[in-house]
C-alpha cells in the first residue's frame, strides 16, 4: 500500500487526519536531508543536527502518532515508510533525498531503502533492532506502554538521556502526547522487527550506512550484519556511545553524517564492526542448515 502524503500545513495550523506535520528548512535548492525520529520522542530531537547543517535542505516529519502527527494513526512501518516516500517525491529537491533515522527511524529508513530506492540518495541508520527486540526486552517495552501517559516516567527517562532543561521539556510534553493506540501498534512492531520485509535490501543500489553506538545492546549491535545484505552498505560502530547518541555526542553524529552523505566515507572515528557481532547467531545457523 502506498498513502499520498500532502504538503504539510503552514505553522500554526492544525494538522488535518491523514497528513503529517513536516518541518521544512534550509535552501530549496540544496540536495534535501530527511530526518526520522525515535520512538519516544518526535522531530525536534534533530535540532543539534539541524542547527548544524544549514547548508542543506532539511525535512523532519512527525511520524504517525507522535509530536504534531499525533492525531493520525500509526498502522504498519510499511505504511509509514510509503508516507516519507511521498513527502520526498512532493517536496525534495529533485525528488531525492539522504536519509537520517535513529531507533524506529532507522527502522522506517531501512524499510523506505527497501521499498523505495529510487527516492533516496543515501541513508545513515543508526540504533536499528532489525530482527526484533527478543522476549525480555519485548516485555519491558510492553510494560513501559502502561507509564507513556505519566510525566514523571518520562521526566526520568528523559535525564538518563542527559538532555538539557529545553529539550527535557520538549521530550516530555512529546511523550506525554504521544497517541497510546499508535505507540502499542508501534511497540509489537518493533519487538517483532522487520528482517521479513527486507527483501528489497537485496542488490539494492542505496549507499547505506548502519551504525549503533558502541555500548548499544547485543540487539542492536548484532543486527548491523543485517544491512550488509544491500552491496553498498558498510557498517560501524560509535565508541563509548549509547542508543540515543545524536544528543549524548551531536558533533559526532553530525560529523559522522556530513562525512557520508557529502563524501561518501564512514567517518574515520567510527570503528569496525567486531566479526563476532557480524556472525549468525548458533540458533539461525541451525536454521538455514534445515532449511
Amino acid at each position: 500500500m502506498t498513502s499520498s502524503a500532502p504538503s504539510a500545513p503552514a505553522p500554526g495550523d492544525a494538522v488535518p487526519a491523514g497528513k503529517l506535520h513536516v518541518d521544512e528548512s534550509g535552501p530549496r535548492g540544496a540536495e534535501t536531508v530527511v530526518f526520522l525520529h525515535g520512538g519516544n520522542v518526535s522531530g525536534w530531537m534533530w535540532g543539534p543536527q539541524r542547527d548544524a547543517m544549514p547548508d542543506h535542505h532539511q525535512l523532519v516529519p512527525d511520524m504517525p502518532g507522535f509530536g504534531l502527527s499525533n492525531a493520525v494513526p500509526w498502522r504498519s512501518m510499511a505504511e509509514t515508510a510509503d508516507r516519507i516516500a511521498s513527502i520526498i517525491r512532493e517536496r525534495a529537491h529533485g525528488g531525492h533525498a539522504h536519509v537520517v533515522g535513529l531507533s524506529l527511524g532507522a527502522l522506517v529508513g531501512a524499510m523506505l531503502v527497501a521499498r523505495h530506492p529510487g527516492v533516496v540518495r543515501s541513508a545513515v541508520l543508526s540504533g536499528a533492532p532489525l530482527r526484533g527486540l527478543g522476549p525480555f526486552m519485548s516485555w519491558l517495552a510492553r510494560v513501559q506502554l502502561k507509564l507513556w501517559q505519566s510525566a514523571a516516567y518520562w521526566s526520568t527517562m528523559g535525564r538518563g538521556y542527559h538532555l538539557d532543561p529545553d529539550a527535557l521539556k520538549a521530550f516530555v510534553e512529546g511523550g506525554v502526547g504521544i497517541n497510546p493506540r499508535s505507540a502499542r501498534r508501534m511497540t509489537e512492531q518493533v519487538n517483532a522487527g522487520i528482517l521479513g520485509e527486507l527483501g528489497g535490501f537485496d542488490g539494492n543500489p542505496v549507499a547505506i550506512l548502519g551504525v549503533a553506538g558502541g555500548a548499544e545492546s547485543r540487539v542492536v549491535t548484532g543486527a548491523l550484519r543485517h544491512f550488509l545484505r544491500a552491496p553498498n552498505a558498510e557498517v560501524r560502530l560509535a565508541p563509548g556511545m549509547h542508543h540515543v547518541w545524536n544528543v549524548e555526542n551531536p558533533d559526532l553524529f553530525t560529523d559522522m553524517v556530513r562525512a557520508w552523505i557529502v563524501e561518501g566515507r564512514a567517518h574515520e572515528e567510527l570503528e569496525a564492526v567486531p566479526p563476532h557481532l557480524l556472525a549468525a547467531p548458533r540458533r539461525e545457523r541451525r536454521q538455514e542448515q534445515r532449511g
